[in-house]
Protein backbone atom coordinates (compact mmCIF):
# COMPACT_ATOMS: atom_id res chain seq x y z
CA UNK A 1 0.00 0.00 0.00
CA UNK A 2 3.51 2.64 0.59
CA UNK A 3 4.37 1.50 -2.54
CA UNK A 4 0.88 2.54 -4.38
CA UNK A 5 0.19 5.23 -2.28
CA UNK A 6 4.08 6.41 -3.42
CA UNK A 7 3.18 5.62 -7.10
CA UNK A 8 0.26 7.70 -7.01
CA UNK A 9 1.78 10.79 -5.70
CA UNK A 10 4.99 10.58 -8.25
CA UNK A 11 2.12 10.35 -11.19
CA UNK A 12 0.26 12.89 -10.11
CA UNK A 13 3.50 15.17 -9.49
CA UNK A 14 4.58 14.14 -12.92
CA UNK A 15 1.04 15.16 -14.65
CA UNK A 16 1.04 18.72 -12.97
CA UNK A 17 4.05 19.61 -13.78
CA UNK A 18 3.94 18.81 -17.15
CA UNK A 19 0.59 19.82 -17.65
CA UNK A 20 1.28 23.36 -16.68
CA UNK A 21 4.60 23.17 -18.44
CA UNK A 22 3.79 21.73 -21.38
CA UNK A 23 0.73 24.26 -21.85
CA UNK A 24 2.83 27.06 -21.09
CA UNK A 25 5.74 26.45 -23.77
CA UNK A 26 2.78 25.17 -26.35
CA UNK A 27 1.87 28.89 -25.99
CA UNK A 28 4.77 30.46 -26.59
CA UNK A 29 5.11 27.94 -29.33
CA UNK A 30 1.84 29.11 -30.41
CA UNK A 31 2.92 32.76 -30.78
CA UNK A 32 6.00 32.39 -32.52
CA UNK A 33 3.79 30.53 -35.48
CA UNK A 34 1.07 33.02 -35.60
CA UNK A 35 4.69 35.96 -35.44
CA UNK A 36 6.00 33.83 -38.35
CA UNK A 37 2.89 33.40 -40.73
CA UNK A 38 2.00 36.77 -39.90
CA UNK A 39 5.31 38.13 -40.82
CA UNK A 40 5.62 36.03 -43.68
CA UNK A 41 2.58 37.44 -45.54
CA UNK A 42 3.47 41.22 -44.46
CA UNK A 43 6.67 40.66 -46.22
CA UNK A 44 5.56 39.47 -49.29
CA UNK A 45 2.80 41.93 -50.00
CA UNK A 46 5.56 44.31 -49.25
CA UNK A 47 7.82 43.05 -51.51
CA UNK A 48 5.48 42.16 -54.52
CA UNK A 49 6.15 44.85 -57.16
CA UNK A 50 9.85 43.85 -56.62
CA UNK A 51 10.93 42.06 -59.99
CA UNK A 52 10.87 38.36 -58.94
CA UNK A 53 14.42 37.55 -60.20
CA UNK A 54 15.74 39.12 -58.02
CA UNK A 55 13.81 39.14 -54.72
CA UNK A 56 15.02 35.79 -53.02
CA UNK A 57 18.73 37.37 -53.48
CA UNK A 58 17.68 40.69 -51.49
CA UNK A 59 15.71 38.81 -48.83
CA UNK A 60 19.42 36.17 -48.88
CA UNK A 61 21.22 39.34 -48.40
CA UNK A 62 19.40 40.19 -45.58
CA UNK A 63 19.43 37.12 -44.09
CA UNK A 64 23.56 36.28 -44.33
CA UNK A 65 23.69 39.93 -41.81
CA UNK A 66 21.64 38.00 -39.79
CA UNK A 67 23.23 34.66 -39.82
CA UNK A 68 26.51 37.41 -38.85
CA UNK A 69 24.66 37.38 -35.53
CA UNK A 70 23.51 34.27 -35.26
CA UNK A 71 25.11 31.37 -37.21
CA UNK A 72 22.04 28.72 -36.28
CA UNK A 73 19.44 30.66 -38.09
CA UNK A 74 21.02 29.29 -41.59
CA UNK A 75 19.29 26.49 -43.08
CA UNK A 76 16.57 24.32 -42.27
CA UNK A 77 16.55 24.36 -38.83
CA UNK A 78 15.40 21.05 -38.04
CA UNK A 79 19.25 18.96 -38.25
CA UNK A 80 20.08 21.64 -35.61
CA UNK A 81 16.86 20.96 -33.35
CA UNK A 82 17.52 17.09 -33.93
CA UNK A 83 21.37 17.58 -32.47
CA UNK A 84 20.15 19.58 -29.38
CA UNK A 85 17.64 17.33 -28.54
CA UNK A 86 20.04 14.34 -29.18
CA UNK A 87 23.14 15.77 -28.33
CA UNK A 88 22.92 18.64 -26.32
CA UNK A 89 20.07 18.10 -23.68
CA UNK A 90 18.06 20.28 -25.63
CA UNK A 91 20.43 23.57 -25.18
CA UNK A 92 19.44 26.30 -27.28
CA UNK A 93 20.42 29.43 -28.02
CA UNK A 94 17.74 32.01 -26.89
CA UNK A 95 18.47 34.46 -29.55
CA UNK A 96 18.25 31.85 -32.36
CA UNK A 97 13.95 32.23 -31.35
CA UNK A 98 14.66 35.84 -32.68
CA UNK A 99 17.09 35.06 -35.09
CA UNK A 100 15.81 32.28 -37.15
CA UNK A 101 12.20 34.63 -37.46
CA UNK A 102 14.32 37.31 -38.89
CA UNK A 103 15.93 35.19 -41.39
CA UNK A 104 12.76 32.77 -42.06
CA UNK A 105 10.71 36.41 -43.17
CA UNK A 106 13.80 37.19 -45.21
CA UNK A 107 13.93 33.44 -46.81
CA UNK A 108 10.17 32.92 -47.49
CA UNK A 109 9.44 36.41 -47.20
CA UNK A 110 11.04 37.79 -50.15
CA UNK A 111 9.78 34.28 -52.22
CA UNK A 112 12.33 32.33 -51.62
CA UNK A 113 11.46 28.68 -51.84
CA UNK A 114 10.73 26.55 -48.34
CA UNK A 115 8.53 25.62 -46.05
CA UNK A 116 8.14 26.55 -42.13
CA UNK A 117 8.59 23.14 -40.47
CA UNK A 118 12.02 23.90 -39.97
CA UNK A 119 11.96 27.43 -38.14
CA UNK A 120 9.37 26.27 -36.38
CA UNK A 121 10.85 23.49 -34.56
CA UNK A 122 14.05 25.51 -34.00
CA UNK A 123 11.92 28.58 -33.08
CA UNK A 124 9.71 27.05 -30.82
CA UNK A 125 12.88 24.90 -29.15
CA UNK A 126 14.69 28.13 -28.45
CA UNK A 127 11.08 29.79 -27.04
CA UNK A 128 11.63 27.05 -24.35
CA UNK A 129 15.00 27.58 -23.63
CA UNK A 130 14.06 30.91 -22.72
CA UNK A 131 11.93 29.86 -20.13
CA UNK A 132 14.46 27.45 -18.96
CA UNK A 133 17.07 29.97 -18.35
CA UNK A 134 14.54 31.62 -15.97
CA UNK A 135 16.36 31.04 -12.15
CA UNK A 136 12.71 30.31 -10.74
CA UNK A 137 12.07 27.52 -12.55
CA UNK A 138 15.18 26.36 -14.05
CA UNK A 139 15.77 24.86 -10.45
CA UNK A 140 12.88 22.18 -10.83
CA UNK A 141 14.08 21.06 -14.19
CA UNK A 142 16.80 18.19 -14.53
CA UNK A 143 19.15 18.43 -17.84
CA UNK A 144 16.78 15.26 -19.30
CA UNK A 145 13.79 17.88 -18.50
CA UNK A 146 15.37 20.26 -20.34
CA UNK A 147 15.51 18.00 -23.30
CA UNK A 148 11.98 17.08 -23.02
CA UNK A 149 11.24 21.18 -22.68
CA UNK A 150 12.71 21.87 -26.10
CA UNK A 151 10.67 18.94 -27.60
CA UNK A 152 7.55 20.36 -26.38
CA UNK A 153 8.50 24.25 -27.40
CA UNK A 154 8.85 22.70 -31.19
CA UNK A 155 5.61 20.42 -30.60
CA UNK A 156 4.09 23.78 -29.79
CA UNK A 157 5.17 25.92 -32.74
CA UNK A 158 4.73 23.09 -35.41
CA UNK A 159 0.96 22.15 -34.64
CA UNK A 160 -0.08 25.34 -34.47
CA UNK A 161 1.83 26.57 -38.01
CA UNK A 162 0.22 23.77 -39.36
CA UNK A 163 -3.44 23.43 -37.33
CA UNK A 164 -2.29 19.80 -36.29
CA UNK A 165 -2.75 19.29 -32.67
CA UNK A 166 -1.87 16.06 -32.99
CA UNK A 167 0.63 15.75 -35.31
CA UNK A 168 2.59 18.94 -34.22
CA UNK A 169 3.63 16.98 -31.22
CA UNK A 170 3.99 13.56 -33.41
CA UNK A 171 5.89 14.85 -35.72
CA UNK A 172 8.45 16.65 -32.97
CA UNK A 173 9.00 13.68 -31.39
CA UNK A 174 8.97 10.99 -34.38
CA UNK A 175 11.59 13.30 -36.29
CA UNK A 176 14.12 12.53 -33.40
CA UNK A 177 14.57 8.70 -33.89
CA UNK A 178 13.46 7.87 -37.03
CA UNK A 179 12.41 3.76 -35.81
CA UNK A 180 10.23 4.59 -32.80
CA UNK A 181 8.50 7.04 -30.33
CA UNK A 182 9.22 7.54 -27.08
CA UNK A 183 6.29 8.05 -25.00
CA UNK A 184 8.21 10.34 -21.96
CA UNK A 185 8.96 12.55 -24.76
CA UNK A 186 5.18 12.00 -26.77
CA UNK A 187 2.65 12.62 -24.05
CA UNK A 188 4.28 16.53 -23.04
CA UNK A 189 5.24 17.01 -26.76
CA UNK A 190 1.35 16.91 -27.41
CA UNK A 191 -0.18 18.51 -24.98
CA UNK A 192 1.97 21.51 -25.80
CA UNK A 193 1.17 21.20 -29.39
CA UNK A 194 -2.60 20.99 -28.54
CA UNK A 195 -2.03 23.89 -26.69
CA UNK A 196 -0.13 26.05 -29.70
CA UNK A 197 -2.95 25.32 -32.03
CA UNK A 198 -5.32 26.56 -28.83
CA UNK A 199 -3.40 29.80 -28.76
CA UNK A 200 -3.26 30.02 -32.63
CA UNK A 201 -7.22 28.99 -33.03
CA UNK A 202 -8.19 32.30 -30.48
CA UNK A 203 -6.16 34.85 -32.46
CA UNK A 204 -5.80 33.63 -36.21
CA UNK A 205 -7.89 31.71 -38.55
CA UNK A 206 -7.01 28.06 -37.55
CA UNK A 207 -9.15 26.35 -39.93
CA UNK A 208 -7.67 23.23 -42.11
CA UNK A 209 -5.04 24.50 -44.01
CA UNK A 210 -6.33 23.03 -47.36
CA UNK A 211 -9.61 21.95 -48.67
CA UNK A 212 -11.32 19.20 -51.04
CA UNK A 213 -14.67 18.25 -51.53
CA UNK A 214 -16.98 16.55 -49.56
CA UNK A 215 -16.82 12.65 -50.75
CA UNK A 216 -16.66 9.26 -49.10
CA UNK A 217 -13.25 7.72 -50.92
CA UNK A 218 -14.25 4.86 -52.82
CA UNK A 219 -12.25 1.60 -51.78
CA UNK A 220 -12.78 0.30 -55.24
CA UNK A 221 -9.65 2.71 -56.10
CA UNK A 222 -7.19 1.80 -53.19
CA UNK A 223 -4.70 0.28 -56.57
CA UNK A 224 -4.58 4.50 -57.19
CA UNK A 225 -3.51 5.02 -54.05
CA UNK A 226 -0.57 2.46 -54.08
CA UNK A 227 0.21 3.74 -57.35
CA UNK A 228 0.36 7.47 -56.32
CA UNK A 229 2.56 6.87 -53.06
CA UNK A 230 5.08 5.20 -55.26
CA UNK A 231 5.69 7.50 -57.72
CA UNK A 232 5.53 9.82 -55.19
CA UNK A 233 7.72 8.24 -52.85
CA UNK A 234 10.45 7.72 -56.05
CA UNK A 235 10.30 12.30 -56.82
CA UNK A 236 10.49 12.06 -53.11
CA UNK A 237 14.52 9.99 -53.65
CA UNK A 238 15.02 12.82 -56.07
CA UNK A 239 14.28 16.04 -54.52
CA UNK A 240 16.07 14.60 -51.52
CA UNK A 241 18.85 13.41 -53.81
CA UNK A 242 19.22 17.16 -55.47
CA UNK A 243 19.00 18.90 -51.63
CA UNK A 244 22.11 16.82 -50.56
CA UNK A 245 23.95 17.74 -53.53
CA UNK A 246 23.39 21.67 -53.33
CA UNK A 247 24.47 21.36 -49.57
CA UNK A 248 27.77 19.86 -51.08
CA UNK A 249 27.98 22.66 -53.44
CA UNK A 250 27.30 25.36 -51.00
CA UNK A 251 30.13 23.21 -48.66
CA UNK A 252 32.47 24.46 -51.73
CA UNK A 253 31.36 27.66 -52.50
CA UNK A 254 34.33 29.49 -52.01
CA UNK A 255 32.79 32.64 -49.93
CA UNK A 256 30.86 30.49 -47.34
CA UNK A 257 28.78 33.90 -46.44
CA UNK A 258 27.59 34.74 -49.68
CA UNK A 259 26.43 30.74 -50.53
CA UNK A 260 22.97 31.78 -49.39
CA UNK A 261 22.82 34.55 -51.61
CA UNK A 262 24.49 33.12 -54.78
CA UNK A 263 21.70 30.46 -54.12
CA UNK A 264 19.16 32.66 -53.87
CA UNK A 265 20.38 34.24 -57.27
CA UNK A 266 20.10 30.91 -58.59
CA UNK A 267 16.69 30.03 -57.27
CA UNK A 268 15.42 33.67 -58.39
CA UNK A 269 16.21 32.62 -61.47
CA UNK A 270 13.67 29.47 -62.03
CA UNK A 271 11.09 30.98 -59.90
CA UNK A 272 11.05 33.44 -62.58
CA UNK A 273 10.42 31.48 -64.91
CA UNK A 274 7.78 29.35 -63.38
CA UNK A 275 6.27 31.78 -60.46
CA UNK A 276 4.47 29.09 -59.06
CA UNK A 277 7.27 27.63 -57.02
CA UNK A 278 7.91 30.53 -55.15
CA UNK A 279 7.15 31.28 -51.57
CA UNK A 280 6.07 28.47 -49.24
CA UNK A 281 3.21 27.51 -51.95
CA UNK A 282 0.12 26.06 -50.25
CA UNK A 283 -2.15 27.64 -52.60
CA UNK A 284 -0.55 25.75 -55.62
CA UNK A 285 -1.24 22.55 -53.48
CA UNK A 286 -4.59 23.44 -52.75
CA UNK A 287 -5.28 23.52 -56.77
CA UNK A 288 -3.29 20.12 -57.26
CA UNK A 289 -6.44 18.94 -55.03
CA UNK A 290 -9.19 19.76 -57.09
CA UNK A 291 -7.90 20.57 -60.49
CA UNK A 292 -6.53 18.25 -63.02
CA UNK A 293 -3.13 20.43 -64.35
CA UNK A 294 -1.34 19.05 -67.94
CA UNK A 295 1.24 16.88 -67.45
CA UNK A 296 3.91 19.21 -69.37
CA UNK A 297 3.11 21.71 -66.64
CA UNK A 298 3.12 19.47 -63.80
CA UNK A 299 6.60 18.11 -64.87
CA UNK A 300 7.77 21.61 -65.31
CA UNK A 301 6.64 22.63 -61.84
CA UNK A 302 8.29 19.36 -60.30
CA UNK A 303 12.04 19.99 -61.62
CA UNK A 304 11.84 23.78 -60.84
CA UNK A 305 10.42 23.23 -57.22
CA UNK A 306 12.99 20.63 -56.32
CA UNK A 307 15.92 22.73 -57.78
CA UNK A 308 14.17 25.83 -56.80
CA UNK A 309 14.38 24.54 -52.62
CA UNK A 310 17.48 23.25 -53.23
CA UNK A 311 19.32 26.18 -53.99
CA UNK A 312 17.52 28.28 -51.80
CA UNK A 313 17.38 26.04 -48.28
CA UNK A 314 20.40 24.41 -49.48
CA UNK A 315 22.98 26.91 -50.15
CA UNK A 316 21.85 28.02 -46.11
CA UNK A 317 18.45 30.07 -46.77
CA UNK A 318 15.96 29.63 -43.55
CA UNK A 319 13.19 27.50 -44.33
CA UNK A 320 11.81 23.96 -43.90
CA UNK A 321 11.62 21.08 -46.69
CA UNK A 322 8.14 19.57 -45.20
CA UNK A 323 5.35 21.92 -47.92
CA UNK A 324 8.14 21.38 -50.26
CA UNK A 325 8.14 17.61 -50.04
CA UNK A 326 3.97 17.56 -49.59
CA UNK A 327 4.48 19.89 -53.26
CA UNK A 328 6.12 17.27 -55.18
CA UNK A 329 3.93 14.74 -53.96
CA UNK A 330 0.85 17.20 -54.53
CA UNK A 331 1.97 17.33 -58.26
CA UNK A 332 2.46 13.25 -58.39
CA UNK A 333 -0.01 13.08 -57.50
CA UNK A 334 -2.33 14.76 -60.29
CA UNK A 335 -0.19 13.82 -62.82
CA UNK A 336 -1.23 10.11 -61.77
CA UNK A 337 -5.15 12.01 -61.87
CA UNK A 338 -4.55 13.38 -65.33
CA UNK A 339 -4.89 9.99 -66.71
CA UNK A 340 -7.33 8.17 -64.70
CA UNK A 341 -9.21 10.82 -62.36
CA UNK A 342 -10.20 13.27 -65.30
CA UNK A 343 -13.93 14.17 -63.93
CA UNK A 344 -13.94 12.49 -60.54
CA UNK A 345 -13.00 15.14 -57.98
CA UNK A 346 -12.82 12.33 -55.02
CA UNK A 347 -10.18 10.32 -56.85
CA UNK A 348 -8.07 13.56 -57.83
CA UNK A 349 -7.93 14.12 -54.06
CA UNK A 350 -7.43 11.20 -52.82
CA UNK A 351 -4.72 10.31 -55.17
CA UNK A 352 -2.91 13.74 -54.07
CA UNK A 353 -2.99 13.19 -50.96
CA UNK A 354 -1.43 9.67 -50.96
CA UNK A 355 1.59 11.24 -52.95
CA UNK A 356 1.85 14.21 -50.45
CA UNK A 357 1.78 11.38 -47.40
CA UNK A 358 4.28 9.73 -49.33
CA UNK A 359 6.44 12.51 -50.53
CA UNK A 360 6.56 13.70 -46.31
CA UNK A 361 7.17 10.27 -45.23
CA UNK A 362 10.31 9.67 -47.96
CA UNK A 363 11.75 12.42 -47.02
CA UNK A 364 11.16 13.17 -42.94
CA UNK A 365 11.25 9.30 -41.95
CA UNK A 366 7.95 10.23 -40.37
CA UNK A 367 5.41 7.86 -41.41
CA UNK A 368 2.87 8.04 -38.63
CA UNK A 369 3.02 12.00 -38.14
CA UNK A 370 2.65 12.19 -42.22
CA UNK A 371 -0.64 10.33 -41.89
CA UNK A 372 -1.88 11.94 -39.33
CA UNK A 373 -0.89 15.77 -40.51
CA UNK A 374 -2.58 15.13 -43.57
CA UNK A 375 -5.71 13.57 -42.16
CA UNK A 376 -5.78 17.01 -40.00
CA UNK A 377 -4.84 19.34 -42.91
CA UNK A 378 -7.43 17.65 -45.14
CA UNK A 379 -9.96 16.02 -43.26
CA UNK A 380 -10.78 12.52 -41.59
CA UNK A 381 -12.36 11.06 -44.92
CA UNK A 382 -8.93 10.85 -46.60
CA UNK A 383 -7.24 8.94 -43.52
CA UNK A 384 -7.49 5.93 -46.32
CA UNK A 385 -5.27 7.53 -48.67
CA UNK A 386 -2.79 9.62 -46.29
CA UNK A 387 -2.09 6.16 -44.11
CA UNK A 388 -1.06 3.69 -47.52
CA UNK A 389 0.65 6.88 -48.66
CA UNK A 390 2.40 7.21 -45.53
CA UNK A 391 3.64 3.83 -45.09
CA UNK A 392 4.81 3.41 -48.60
CA UNK A 393 6.75 6.45 -48.60
CA UNK A 394 8.65 5.52 -45.76
CA UNK A 395 9.44 2.04 -47.22
CA UNK A 396 10.71 3.72 -50.28
CA UNK A 397 12.80 6.56 -48.87
CA UNK A 398 14.10 4.22 -45.29
CA UNK A 399 17.70 4.54 -45.08
CA UNK A 400 17.98 8.03 -47.22
CA UNK A 401 18.59 10.16 -44.00
CA UNK A 402 18.11 13.94 -44.73
CA UNK A 403 17.85 15.70 -41.54
CA UNK A 404 20.98 14.06 -40.05
CA UNK A 405 21.38 11.43 -38.04
CA UNK A 406 19.06 11.52 -35.84
CA UNK A 407 19.63 8.17 -32.65
CA UNK A 408 22.86 7.00 -30.71
CA UNK A 409 22.19 3.74 -32.02
CA UNK A 410 23.19 3.79 -35.86
CA UNK A 411 26.85 3.81 -36.34
CA UNK A 412 27.19 6.85 -38.22
CA UNK A 413 25.99 8.82 -35.34
CA UNK A 414 28.73 7.46 -33.08
CA UNK A 415 31.41 8.01 -35.57
CA UNK A 416 30.46 11.51 -36.15
CA UNK A 417 29.08 13.27 -32.94
CA UNK A 418 30.66 12.72 -29.24
CA UNK A 419 28.81 14.15 -26.37
CA UNK A 420 31.34 16.46 -24.47
CA UNK A 421 31.58 16.98 -20.56
CA UNK A 422 30.90 20.22 -20.96
CA UNK A 423 27.37 19.94 -22.59
CA UNK A 424 26.21 17.85 -19.79
CA UNK A 425 25.62 21.25 -17.87
CA UNK A 426 23.24 23.65 -20.10
CA UNK A 427 25.11 27.25 -19.94
CA UNK A 428 22.96 30.13 -18.49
Amino acid sequence: MRRLGRNIIDISVYVLKWGVVASLVGVGGGLGALALRRGISMVSNSTVALPLWITPAIGACIAALIFLWDPAAAGFGTDRYITAVNLRYGSLDRKTAVSKILASLATLGFRGSGGIEGPMVLIGGSIANIMDKMPPVRRFFTVHDRRILTVCGAAGAVGAAFHSPLAGGIFAVEVLYKSSLHYADLFPAMLSSTMGFVVYSLLDNAEPLLLIPEYVPDVANIHYYFLSAIIAGLAALLFMRSFQFSRKLAGRFPYQRLAPVFGALVAGLLIAAVPDTAGIGLGVIQSMLVTVQPLSILLILLTAKILATSFTIGFGGSGGLVIPALFVGAICGNALGGFVAVGQDALLASMVVAGMSASLASVASVPVSAAILLIEMVGLRIAVPATIGSVIGYIIGKGNIIYGIAVSSEPAFTRSHTIRESDRTLED
